[in-house]
């Protein structure tokens, strides 16, 4: 039997990602926001601790409206594998501003320049160098001098990530390593107290429920950014190659996203490149416990410790030079 709250999470951060994709379209054509998710701290017994959605005054978010709740937070991962195809920005929109099931409009009439793109992809672990400069292919010109206000990111759907949450509990608590989802979830990460390192699994947002794990499709997500120092709205879809919003969660080869900035980059004709850094930290591991015990639930849930292991997200930051 499988037991975990009902969606994946991808979430992207600052300048790009997080995507949904299904058999079915999903319930609107509009953008949908997404309810924010506390960073994870440390010293705790277990998960119990927690206020609902984006009320961040307790350790941990309430997710769902399970008996005994799911609760989850946001973790630094310690392995977090993405491969990219394209990072670039645009002057002007290239999502449509209502509607999630538009295709992208990467064109030069809204002003979109591609500042890094692979034909093959290039595979970067985020984890490996938190917060520096990564090392990708360049783009073969210089953006043209302007106000770029859209950054986006093209990349393989798969995400493969690694970590580990500690609890305090001295019966059920310890340190809770990933591994890849066994029968015992519906998940594609689960913890185990059991285990002496960390194990690898992949977050696949290709399938055919996108980012949900059951239900239906879905094919697009949304998130404002209102704390610190890189604030806008995240949007993202998944695409086919063409970059064809996949409204059914079929033919999915893409995962496509930008990062409304409230505080735009000026390229001037003094601009001698940008710099992109991502950001994982207290965000790129989903970490999830709680639920309906018994029957209904994960054996281990009503203990409220770790169970269930999605993908985060990551803040792109850009830095001229």
């Amino acid at each position: 039997m499988n037991y975990s709250k009902l969606s994946k999470k991808l979430f992207l951060s600052l300048s790009i990602l997080g995507l949904l994709l299904n058999a079915e379209p999903s319930k609107s054509n509009e953008w949908e926001e997404n309810a924010e998710t506390v960073s994870c701290t440390t010293g705790h017994a277990d998960m119990s601790n927690a206020a609902v959605g984006a009320d961040h005054s307790q350790p941990f978010s309430i997710v769902s409206n399970a008996v005994n709740p799911h609760k989850a937070c946001l973790q630094t991962p310690e392995g977090y594998e993405i491969t990219l195809y394209k990072v670039g920005m645009c002057k002007n929109n290239p999502f449509d501003e209502t509607n999630d099931n538009v295709n992208l409009a990467f064109t030069e009439a809204n002003g979109c320049v591609w500042t890094m793109e692979s034909s093959a992809g290039a595979t970067v672990d985020l984890a490996a160098s938190l917060g520096q400069s990564s090392a990708l292919p360049s783009a073969s010109s210089r953006p043209p001098s302007g106000t770029y206000k859209y950054f986006l990111i093209v990349m393989n759907p798969n995400i493969k990530l690694k970590g580990s949450f500690i609890t305090t509990d001295a019966t059920n608590g310890g340190t809770f390593h990933t591994k890849p989802g066994t029968s015992e979830v519906d998940t594609e990460g689960e913890f185990d107290s059991s285990l002496s390192s960390s194990q690898f699994f992949t977050a696949d947002f290709s399938d055919a429920l996108g980012f949900n794990n059951r239900d239906e499709c879905r094919y697009s997500y949304q998130r404002t950014v209102s704390t610190g120092s890189n604030q806008g709205v995240i949007q993202a879809v998944l695409t086919n190659d063409l970059f064809e919003t996949a409204t059914t969660c079929s033919g999915i080869t893409k995962l496509v996203g930008q990062f409304k900035a409230t505080t735009p980059v000026v390229i001037s004709d003094e601009t001698n490149g940008l710099e992109i850094a991502f950001s994982i930290s207290g965000a790129g591991l989903w970490v999830e416990g709680g639920g309906g015990g018994g029957g209904a639930g994960h054996p281990r849930s009503l203990h409220n410790q770790p169970i269930y292991a999605y993908a985060g997200d990551f803040v792109p930051k850009f830095k001229k030079f």
